[in-house]
């Protein structure tokens, strides 16, 4: 008897230190843990230049770079791969590539970025909206922080550690104002210590009519069993942008959505690439009469439980634009890279405002 418990106490003694080492590690995450208010004003700065009140056409740019680490020969172990980050080579080779796609796009008026990292281990720790920002010296560099964890500890064997991540903005033309908007989802704890804090970066411009033009800069919630978070952030920006367009205000939403614009159709893809859809659909009762515009024939984003290979890899559409009715959109294409150096393709647009 006496055995038994000499052997229970040291079997409890050995199990004691590692849960200790457990709870304090939970106990720094939630301590340290990212908590965004609401709303947020977003520096502006100096550069840029003063919108002609009187302007009508705009163009525009989304693109998600995937933190310079997704690039064509990357899997990723969250999705089935197993790689974690690039080797300093490959993000080098990823960066210099996204650099140069960017650097050619230099007329469009609006760049709006999605999952742009300013201090994390996946990317060796680069600034890279300063680096993007070195492109562009005379526009305004915004960024809305959406990814603040001080420690990944996934895959145990070889942890993300640091993320500080967020979507940036590199408009021709200086805001009046700018704003992050929380959109206040949260997976549950422990979960969310290590994951991000979804919100839009809103951007305002006076016209001469005394109207807005209102920009939203977006990237929506993925890992997301059944879509649960994703349609709370689609409910609460229905809210906000018909808010805006009931004042008279001209709005145009774009980013990485994580789910099909509404009219996407698999068979219209004529790129050679295999194609999947993604669940939940937009329905109609999501912004009724609004434009959602894409390129049907090219998609936008792969999977990336695998290096890309065309015809094999999965692939679809998520990035696009949803602008308001008084905004006619005269031309949207999808610029084909192959995704050499980020798992999602850009997408130009050009708009008249009516």
């Amino acid at each position: 008897m006496k055995r038994n418990v000499k052997l229970i106490k040291i079997l409890a003694g050995i199990l004691f230190i590692p849960a200790c080492v457990i709870l304090g590690f939970l106990l720094f995450l939630t301590v340290t843990d990212y908590h965004p208010v609401e709303k947020e004003t977003i520096v502006i700065g100096e550069n840029g230049i003063t919108l002609p009140p009187v302007k009508k056409d705009f163009t525009f740019l989304t693109w998600n770079i995937g933190y310079g680490g997704l690039g064509k020969n990357m899997d990723f172990f969250y999705e089935g791969g197993t790689r974690v980050k690039p080797e300093k080579k490959e993000f080098t080779g990823y960066m210099k590539g996204i650099c140069q796609c960017l650097s050619s796009m230099d007329s469009v008026d609006f760049i709006l970025l999605q999952e742009a990292d300013v201090h994390s281990k996946r990317s060796y720790f680069t600034d890279e909206v300063t680096e993007i920002g070195k492109i562009f010296p005379v526009r305004c560099s915004l960024f809305a922080k959406n990814y603040d964890s001080r420690f990944v500890p996934v895959p145990l064997d070889n942890p993300m550690g640091r993320v500080v991540s967020g979507i940036a903005c590199y408009p021709e033309y200086k805001p009046i104002t700018a704003e992050r908007i929380d959109f206040g989802t949260r997976f549950s704890w422990p979960k969310q210590l290590v994951l991000l804090k979804r919100c839009i970066m809103v951007m305002r411009y006076k016209l001469a009519s005394g109207n807005e033009l209102v920009i939203i800069n977006l990237h929506n919630s993925t890992f997301d069993k059944g879509g649960t978070l994703r349609k709370r952030e689609l409910k609460k920006l229905h809210s906000f942008v018909l808010a805006e367009y009931s004042k008279g205000n001209y709005v145009i939403t774009g980013g990485d959505w994580n789910t099909n614009p509404r009219g996407f159709r698999p068979v219209s893809m004529i790129s050679g690439d295999l194609v999947k859809s993604i669940d939940p659909v937009l329905d109609s009762t999501f912004l009724p009469g609004w434009r959602f515009a894409f390129d049907p024939s090219a998609p936008t984003n792969r999977d990336v439980n695998m290096p890309y290979q065309k015809g094999k890899t999965g692939t679809t559409i998520i990035d696009f634009y949803v602008v308001s009715p008084n905004v006619e959109v005269k031309s949207v294409h999808t610029l084909t890279t192959g995704f050499r150096f980020s798992d999602h393709q850009p997408v130009v647009m050009k708009v008249t405002l009516k």
